[in-house]
């Protein structure tokens, strides 16, 4: 699990929402955050934008934060 997948996925679990909310706000699919919180799926700026909105939240890549 990578580092952004992993703070992505802490930060769902804590705020006790299940998968399918958070691609319903983010509007992104399932499968897609599942892959990113497992490290399978490098991330893009863009969707971690869409996730960042949807979780009201931060995230930092390196010297970037979104």
């Amino acid at each position: 699990m990578n580092n952004i997948g992993h703070q992505l996925k802490k930060i769902r679990l804590n705020r006790e929402m299940e998968i399918e909310k958070l691609a319903s706000l983010s509007g992104l699919h399932t499968d897609t955050i599942a892959a990113i919180e497992e490290g399978d799926l490098d991330v893009q700026v863009s969707t971690l934008a869409k996730i960042s909105e949807a979780l009201n939240c931060s995230f930092s890549i390196g010297d970037v934060s979104i």
